[in-house]
């Protein structure tokens, strides 16, 4: 590996003959590029192919919605992105087929769910919360609420069909009332709606975060995850 500072190569990045480049931190570096390889086609590197693939496709429904992309990058380190914190502790939760009952979309540090109940149609998503300082305090500063939902679909009716699709959705409260009981509704567009009843089993993972007046998370919740069939 090589270092370029200056010089008549600059900074680019990419391949040149044997040589690959990459830029880090400011600096063009060059590594040799192997003159072959063999791809492994066992049993256990295909499956853990596949489960990466799956965890990615997790992550990036996840990241899709501002509330949770916001809430993993807080603790980000250096390089790292919103969606490399949500793959890290997901990829042990996935399945090699499609995301499991025990993902999350919120890190496992949160408050316990306030989810009551979820109940999910062809058209909507409707829940039940728990009044929220019946699980957590609730500060003066925390006066909005953001209800994030990950629907995971899988088992096609048709084999056509990819084996899983996901849908990010996200409702916002202004002025909520952490005092009291809150039914909700999130409705599907018609795409959604579409998706829905292609698949057999749908996943839904459920996560809220209470917000200041100018829309900052200040704390989330736990993943709470249900499966219907």
């Amino acid at each position: 590996m090589a270092r370029v500072i200056g010089g008549a190569l600059g900074n680019f990045r990419g391949k040149l003959g044997k040589v690959a480049a990459k830029i880090i931190g400011g600096d063009t570096i060059l590594c040799a590029r192997p003159s072959s390889f063999n791809v492994s086609y066992s049993t256990k590197i295909v499956e853990s192919r596949r489960k990466f693939k799956v965890t990615i496709d997790f992550a990036s429904s996840v990241s899709r919605l501002p509330t949770l992309h916001d809430i993993w990058s807080k603790n980000r380190g250096p390089r790292m992105t919103a969606s490399n914190m949500i793959f890290i502790p997901n990829f042990n939760l996935s399945s090699a087929q499609a995301p499991t009952l025990n993902n999350i979309i919120t890190p496992m540090d949160g408050f316990g769910s306030p989810v009551a109940s979820v109940a999910f149609e062809t058209k909507k998503l409707t829940s039940t919360l728990a009044a929220l300082d019946s699980v957590t305090n609730i500060s003066p500063s925390e006066v909005n609420l953001s209800i994030n939902a990950i629907v995971c679909l899988s088992d096609p009716i048709t084999n056509c069909d990819p084996f899983y699709k996901m849908i990010s959705l996200s409702k916002e409260v202004v002025d909520f009332n952490f005092i009291q009981v809150c039914n909700f509704e999130i409705g599907l567009n018609p795409e959604e709606a579409g998706l829905v009843a292609m698949y057999n089993q749908k996943i839904v993972y459920l996560a809220v975060a209470t917000k200041s007046e100018d829309n900052k998370v200040i704390k989330y919740s736990n993943t709470y995850s249900l499966i219907f069939n």
